[in-house]
């Protein structure tokens, strides 16, 4: 036995093949590794995170795949789209055809429109030229007695728009007081002398019809009655005398 004592030591470390020491004569053991987080010895202590991760992983898949299922149209879906589109196209086609009906309806009223005004313009016309015939047409004047003309002279308005013959009218003023288109006479139903009309008359006329009368002039006239008319007079007076418009004119003497 070797009775070599034990080189000094700490009382409080272990002694040479105590607590995995080596004994004397042995080399040293290597220091043993860091522990590892995820070691085998750790399993114990790392299943609830692993338990865990697995469960979020399979909730983050469950909810992408409803989300998709969610986003992903169905069969009736995709009908009742289709039919929804069909129904905008058709519907869309409706209107253009509508669009363009109301087009051709403005157009055709339009188009009606001016031939309805062409149509009383032309009318208008044959009219206004009948009654231009008929005021040229002697025949269509109406000859009346002295009592009949007496009483015209009494209330002109009671007989506007008739058609006389009015014989014998002496003129008494034409000149630049009255106009072209104007002169005074004394007027009277029949045919006579000069000194046989009394009834002071005003006679408006085409500057063109009356272009060869002048005062002292005997006429006969083819009047339209106009009615009552009131004019001033040279001595300061006013008088109300029947008014007439002239259509033809024919001169048949002078004073």
């Amino acid at each position: 036995m070797n009775d070599t004592p034990f080189p000094h030591q700490d009382p409080n470390q272990p002694k040479p093949g105590q607590l995995g020491q080596p004994s004397p004569g042995q080399a040293p053991k290597p220091p043993k590794p860091p522990k590892q987080p995820w070691a085998t010895g750790d399993k114990k202590k790392r299943w609830p995170w692993v338990m865990g991760g697995t469960f979020a992983a399979a909730t983050l898949f469950l909810g992408i795949a409803a989300n998709q299922h969610e986003n992903t149209p169905t069969a009736s879906e995709t009908a009742l789209a289709s039919r929804t589109s069909a129904a905008a196209a058709t519907l869309s086609a409706q209107q253009a055809e509508a669009k363009r009906l109301e087009q051709e309806e403005i157009k055709r009223q339009h188009e009606e429109e001016q031939v309805r005004r062409a149509a009383e313009a032309e009318a208008e016309r044959q009219r206004q030229a009948e009654v231009l015939a008929a005021k040229m047409d002697r025949g269509t004047y109406e000859q009346i007695g002295d009592r009949d003309f007496a009483l015209l002279a009494k209330d002109p308005d009671a007989h506007k728009g008739r058609k006389l013959v009015i014989y014998g009218v002496v003129v008494t003023q034409f000149d630049s007081a009255t106009g072209k288109t104007t002169f005074r006479a004394e007027t009277g139903a029949n045919p006579g002398d000069y000194y046989d009309y009394d009834v002071n008359s005003m006679v408006g006329v085409l500057s063109t019809t009356a272009a060869n009368v002048v005062e002292d002039d005997m006429v006969t006239l083819y009047v339209e009655v106009v009615g009552s008319y009131s004019y001033d007079t040279q001595i300061g007076g006013n008088t109300t005398v029947p008014k007439f418009f002239a259509n033809i004119v024919d001169v048949t003497g002078s004073k």
